[in-house]
């Protein structure tokens, strides 16, 4: 990545970052949404770090970094993140059918926690009911097979 470039991503983590932090200042946020938004602040922080030291910071680290979460969802955009949702638990489901025989125990019982997961905060979303970027982040994980 050039010296050019990287200031660009560093500019617009500090862009992220400033607005996590004035959506943290929300009066009108719930102490949970503004937990999340100091969480966030505090990645794009991180990647501005890791970019001011290393050349060589991971994609997933910087886009995990730009994301602002909106304030609050539309319906559309609700369903949007249900289906998303839904992908993640199919994508979980297809790793635990495969691995049904029980030889990897852990990665089975990371499946069966993501599967709840994501029926939870699905179930939150339909109701309408508060849910925390936090829990969204936690529900869209997929174990990774490979990493044992």
């Amino acid at each position: 990545m050039s010296y050019r470039d990287r200031t660009n991503l560093i500019e617009k983590l500090q862009e992220a970052r400033r607005s996590d932090l004035s959506d943290a200042m929300d009066p009108g946020l719930g102490p949970a949404a503004q937990g999340d938004y100091m969480t966030r602040a505090a990645r794009a922080q991180t990647a501005i770090d890791d970019l001011s030291e290393h050349t060589n910071v991971p994609d997933s680290e910087i886009s995990d970094a730009l994301f602002v979460p909106p304030k609050h969802l539309s319906p559309e955009e609700r369903v949007v993140l249900i289906k998303q949702l839904e992908h993640a638990k199919t994508l979980d489901d297809q790793i635990y059918h495969d691995h049904l025989g029980g030889w990897d125990p852990i990665l089975t019982e990371d499946c069966t926690v993501q599967d709840k997961r994501v029926d939870r905060v699905v179930r939150d979303l339909e109701a309408e009911r508060p849910v925390s970027w936090s829990q969204i982040d936690q529900a869209m994980w997929v174990p990774n097979e490979n990493a044992w």
